[in-house]
């Protein structure tokens, strides 16, 4: 095997993180001042699925498992939960609450939005749901066409399921004893057209009818995965004769649906268009005609040249809002299933994101991200190239986030933790917008409640003289606490860091220290009951050395005498004032200022654990919401049901109580 200089080196350096290799001290500076800032609450998010129901939408009423899930949900700090299954979105039917399954011979079954969204909205007041709406013009219509597949294998015991599960098999089909095809089903039998107009109404069904809060469920994806509908969803009366026909198909039905969601509900974040994975990024899925085979490849545009799919996605966007002045997309929504299993790859997938020197060994369907097919191409940074586009066509302050709404990791637990971290702090540090996983893993409760419950809301910069090796990422609450969180990809070696601090008075202590490190099995209960290794650390002179074990996450928190006011509209956005029980000492006045908005959400940030219970007042005097036995951590606002306007939120600690004004937009 050729193996070129570089890639010797690397492979020897992890090498020797399993062996006895000794490392420099890597010195590490984070400045509270040098690039500030918002963390999205809701980068810390899961997918539920049909594979794991971690909550059930057969019925409206909890079953001890989901109770169990939901506790350990709100716990973690989790604050986005995709809703809407992955494939089986593409054909949902919100009005007879059916969805066919393309994974399972097309055959349809029950689904309800409607109890998964009113099961966040009562019991996980800190989450927001992700659904979608459907691009395809087709959606489920009976279960009467059904294939009886229980009674064929009960029949047939030594035909394994694999064998005929991705048949077109509802509607009709046959299968012969042997378990092979006979005929494929009509799609007349179990589906029914389902026009824009259509798609978009569960938004007035939600409002209207069901009176959701619609804040809670602002985030929508337009379908999932339609570039490969050729494939997984073929059955539908539509034309994939080419990659143009089928590009062009998702694109019109995209802005048609965008347009008419946008002005049902105008705050809406339109989400899309979920490319299924690398090669996808890329590439569509198509019949050729030729060879009478499915296949795939770069979009041809209207002068003949290969176009990479994601940017003609974009470039058609682009055209679409400057014609109609409406705005088509917010979010930015990809998938990536990485399939490498080595140490050293996995443990640098973070890279794929934005770092443009990584040579990803991956790299495959990018290799057309300039039309032409190019071996050269061995540099992925995905999230800048589609920056790069949207700036190109749609204007240098676009505006447009990013989202990775599934993904897997491959390796041993304690490896998945590593990527799970780094992954969550890439995303921070370059302003991800949504995170939710497909698969979910032993270990990533405890990586995910250690960012979210113990980290902050405002990202800060992170220097690493050894970034490769041992990342830093650091959070700052704007005021008097800051989260740095180090992760040490070293497999088999500890690592001293030195970490200086820049414009953040630390008092001169011994410092808590949370270590995640040789994690087995489920371990996270709760806030209380987890991995979490505690220790301490001493700073001094705003310096702080400290050893990391090998292939550990460690947090340190870090705080200053006294809180600053922050200038920054992103804390609270209202004036706010204290208002001391008599007797109280004034140091809670600065200490309980800690109430931010993050979009149209407010949360309380109680990372030092020292509100107990917080109540929200009309400005009249009125009792509208209570919370009591606040969770450490960064905790959502409840303020669901509660009309425009300002409100007076009180925080009841051990020592006093504090009042902050909001503005419910």
């Amino acid at each position: 095997m050729k193996m070129n200089f570089s890639a010797v080196i690397r492979a020897a350096l992890l090498v020797g993180f399993a062996t006895a290799a000794v490392f420099a001290d890597i010195n590490i500076s984070v400045d509270a001042k040098s690039g500030v800032k918002k963390i999205s609450p809701f980068i810390f998010g899961r997918n539920i699925q049909g594979t794991y129901d971690i909550i059930q939408d057969t019925s409206y009423n909890l079953t001890s498992n989901e109770e169990k899930e939901i506790a350990r949900i709100n716990e973690a700090g989790i604050h986005m939960l995709r809703l809407n299954q992955g494939n089986n979105a593409t054909k949902y039917n919100w009005r007879k609450h059916l969805s066919s399954h393309p994974d399972w011979i097309n055959n349809v079954y029950d689904h309800n939005w409607d109890i998964t969204a009113k099961k966040v909205l009562n019991y996980m007041p800190g989450v927001d749901g992700m659904y979608g709406f459907q691009l395809s013009g087709y959606v489920a219509k009976t279960k009467e066409a059904n294939y009886h597949e229980w009674e064929w294998s009960q029949a047939h015991p030594s035909v394994p399921s694999s064998k005929f599960r991705d048949y077109d098999l509802a509607g009709g089909g046959e299968m012969d004893e042997n378990g092979n095809l006979i005929k494929s089903g009509s799609w007349e039998n179990y589906l029914e057209p389902w026009p824009s107009d259509s798609t978009v109404g569960i938004l007035k069904y939600w409002r209207d009818e069901l009176k959701y809060d619609m804040k809670r469920f602002q985030y929508w994806s337009m379908d999932n995965e339609p570039e490969i509908w050729a494939g997984g969803h073929n059955d539908m009366p539509k034309d994939y004769s080419s990659p143009a026909a089928v590009a062009n198909a998702i694109v019109d039905s995209f802005i048609e649906v965008a347009s008419k969601a946008r002005k049902i509900y105008p705050e809406i974040k339109i989400s899309g268009p979920v490319a299924a994975n690398e090669w996808l990024w890329c590439n569509v899925s198509y019949f050729n005609n030729n060879t009478g085979k499915r296949e795939s490849d770069r979009v041809t545009d209207g002068n003949g040249n290969k176009v990479c799919w994601l940017k003609f996605f974009i470039q058609k966007i682009g055209e679409a809002q400057k014609k109609s002045g409406l705005r088509l997309l917010d979010v930015m929504e990809i998938h990536w299933y990485p399939t490498e299993t080595d140490y050293e790859t996995l443990v640098n997938l973070h890279r794929v994101f934005y770092d443009t020197t990584y040579n990803y060994p991956g790299t495959n369907g990018m290799k057309g991200v300039n039309g032409n097919w190019d071996e050269t191409v061995t540099k992925e940074y995905i999230f800048k190239r589609l920056d790069d586009w949207m700036k190109e066509y749609l204007g240098e302050n676009h505006g447009v986030k990013f989202a990775l709404t599934e993904t897997e990791f491959l390796g041993d637990q304690m490896t998945n933790a590593l990527i799970y971290a780094s992954w969550l702090g890439t995303f921070a540090d370059n302003g991800v917008e949504i995170f939710t996983p497909w698969v979910w893993k032993d270990g990533m409760y405890e990586v995910l409640h250690l960012f979210s419950r113990y980290g902050h809301a405002n990202r800060v910069e992170s220097v690493s003289s050894n970034d490769s090796l041992v990342s830093a990422y650091s959070s700052f609450n704007g005021a008097d606490s800051m989260t740095v969180i180090f992760v040490n990809r070293s497999a088999g070696n500890s690592q001293n860091v030195n970490l200086s601090i820049a414009n953040f008075d630390a008092i001169p202590q011994a410092v808590p220290t949370y270590t995640l490190s040789g994690l087995s099995g489920e371990t996270f209960v709760s806030h209380t009951s987890n991995a979490l290794k505690k220790g301490t650390a001493n700073i001094a002179d705003n310096k702080l050395s400290i050893t990391l074990p090998a292939k550990s996450i460690m947090a340190v928190q870090l705080t200053a005498p006294k809180v600053e006011e922050s200038s920054s509209s992103e804390y609270c956005e209202s004036s706010s004032s204290s208002e001391i029980n008599e007797g109280i000492s004034q140091k809670l006045s600065k200490l309980e200022r800690s109430i931010y908005r993050n979009g149209n959400s407010w949360f309380i940030n109680n990372s030092q654990g020292l509100i107990i219970s917080v109540d929200v007042m009309s400005v009249l005097g009125q009792h509208v919401e209570s919370m009591n036995a606040l969770a450490v951590g960064q905790v959502r606002l409840a303020t669901e049901g509660m009309t425009a306007g300002q409100y007076v939120v009180r925080l009841h600690t051990n020592t006093g109580i504090s009042t902050q004004k909001i503005l419910l937009k």
